[in-house]
């Protein structure tokens, strides 16, 4: 099948997908490695009184940023003397974090481990988060990582976080002298032509072809969503289509002698994987498979109001990106799924089954149904419930002479040790995403401030988006939160909380809350209390 006959079908397609999901509008494109074979526009940049949307048009791409900013951190190993594995505190040498799981962690920590979300992070920063944006610099925020607590261990495992990226562009800034948008337009985005992208607040606010995102929760408390946020690196890159599109054949031409291509390659190679590990996340990209035989090389972005998906096919030599300026859908991951297995079908590479395709900031999709097998020894102890990132539960369970994975889907696992104040891990051999045990046997009894239990609730620039629950649940506090992956007023995820210090607790997924009086906050996201909105 042509490209041309895909892009006519689609062309037909989106303007009623686009009415019926109430997206206003989108950007897409498909891509060879010498040529743009189709791109085009479609809606308008805001509900109201926006204009025709073109493949000029630039829109927020989110953590899609992410890809950019790795590509930036290589170029400055090649041209500054950066070490992927020197340690941050080479170039940092006041830094420092917090660990419950070993001493002076920031000694230990790279950055190949920034880059690829190894080095333990949680996902948000005290000053400048995607709940509290602040009028924090970009500086600010990065040094405000400081007071943070790792999840686990420097190294154990991948678990995707702003943070580690962030970190890694100030690193840049701070080495180089110059201020790290500026820097990205210098020795990337113009040498590659790419006049349509830009990092920097200031050209993005002026931009009269600019797409504004849109999200129903905040248009229904009539609040704006914010255009300036500190989290640059990990998220602040505006694109337009086409520039998007280039950007992917300069991967599709192995750097074009702007990169050393074997700089590039650390891009796709997988840092410290698990045994067998096929699919995960290198540096700034996941390395995915979105259907048997189709190899794919992808990121996606979510937030603020924007969807995304940049993607390429190395095999075929092809890329696709997808851009939307409305939140609650999945139709930019549809359409990137849709031109993957058609490209790959048309090329004779699978049977044409449905791909896996991407999920939320290109994460791995659901699992399919079906019990998943431990590989390697694990006892009885190994049995319980492991929480992921996004609230995917999947339970260790004794079967037929052999312990079983439940909910995580048919494939190979296996069960790694506690680690400091961890209950342990269950980790996929083939991704190497891993699970959190949520185990009251493990979790220390202790004994919650009665005046600490209540009802919480999250917001983002003052509009509720998740209530949290913290009460004392037999020998342990717990804390209670919305399932990620299920609809309001469904299942809710109860945490086990172990003590860690005077106000604090570790939950069983590496987080920190923190009750000590008048700043109640998990995970870096401040939390309210119900009883005191009024306030």
């Amino acid at each position: 099948m042509e490209v041309s006959s895909l892009a006519g079908r689609l062309t037909e397609e989106i303007p009623g997908e686009l009415a019926r999901r109430e997206i206003p509008g989108l950007a897409i494109g498909i891509c060879s490695a010498g040529e743009v074979l189709w791109s085009a526009g479609f809606g308008t940049t805001q509900r109201r009184d926006g204009s025709d949307v073109t493949t000029s048009t630039i829109f927020s791409v989110q953590s899609t940023s992410k890809m950019y900013t790795a590509t930036a951190v290589l170029l400055a190993v090649q041209q500054s003397g950066l070490d992927l594995d020197e340690p941050v505190t080479t170039y940092l040498p006041e830094f420092e974090v917090s660990s419950a799981f070993e001493p002076r962690p920031a000694e230990r920590m790279t950055l190949r481990h920034l880059l690829s979300h190894t080095a333990g992070f949680t996902h948000e920063a005290p000053a400048g988060s995607n709940y509290r944006i602040g009028r924090g610099s970009f500086e600010a925020h990065c040094q405000s990582i400081a007071g943070t607590w790792l999840r686990f261990p420097v190294g154990h495992h991948f678990e995707y976080s702003n943070l580690g990226i962030d970190l890694a562009g100030y690193i840049v800034q701070r080495v180089t002298g110059v201020p790290f948008a500026r820097y990205v337009r210098r020795e990337l985005l113009e040498p590659l032509g790419l006049q349509r992208s830009t990092f920097d607040p200031r050209a993005i606010a002026a931009d009269r072809n600019r797409a504004r995102g849109h999200w129903k929760v905040f248009a229904a408390a009539r609040r704006p969503l914010p255009l300036k946020i500190p989290m640059v690196a990990a998220g602040g890159l505006y694109a337009s289509v086409q520039d998007a599109l280039r950007y992917v054949q300069f991967h599709l031409r192995g750097g074009e002698q702007l990169l050393d291509p074997a700089l590039l390659g650390e891009q796709y190679r997988i840092p410290f994987p698990a045994p067998g590990q096929s699919r995960g996340y290198g540096l700034g990209v996941y390395l995915d498979q979105w259907d048997p035989g189709v190899g794919v090389r992808q990121h996606g972005g979510a937030g603020f109001g924007f969807l995304c998906q940049l993607c390429w096919i190395p095999e075929l030599g092809l890329g696709a990106v997808v851009l939307t300026n409305s939140f609650g859908h999945m139709l930019h991951n549809e359409l990137a799924a849709r031109i993957v297995r058609e490209l790959a079908t048309s090329a004779g590479r699978v049977a044409g089954r449905p791909p896996a395709g991407p999920g939320d900031d290109g994460a791995a999709a659901p699992a399919p149904a079906g019990d998943g097998e431990l590989a390697g020894p694990a006892d009885a102890s190994a049995a319980g419930e492991y929480i992921g990132r996004l609230g995917d539960c999947a339970e260790v369970v004794a079967g037929p002479g052999r312990l079983r994975v439940r909910g995580a889907g048919p494939g190979r696992y296996r069960v790694l040790p506690p680690a400091g104040g961890s209950a342990g891990y269950l980790q996929n051999l083939a991704d190497g995403t891993t699970r959190y045990k949520n185990d009251p046997g493990a979790t220390p009894a202790s004994a919650l401030d009665p005046d600490r239990a209540g009802t919480y609730v999250l917001k983002a620039s003052g509009v509720t988006l998740e209530t949290y629950r913290i009460f004392q649940d037999g020998d342990s506090p717990v804390i209670e939160m919305p399932d990620d992956n299920e609809e309001p007023g469904g299942r809710r995820l109860r945490l086990r909380l172990a003590p860690l210090a005077p106000g604090r607790y570790l939950s069983s997924m590496g987080e920190v809350l923190d009750l000590r009086p008048d700043r109640p906050v998990y995970a870096n996201m401040q939390l309210t209390r119900v009883r005191d909105e009024g306030r």
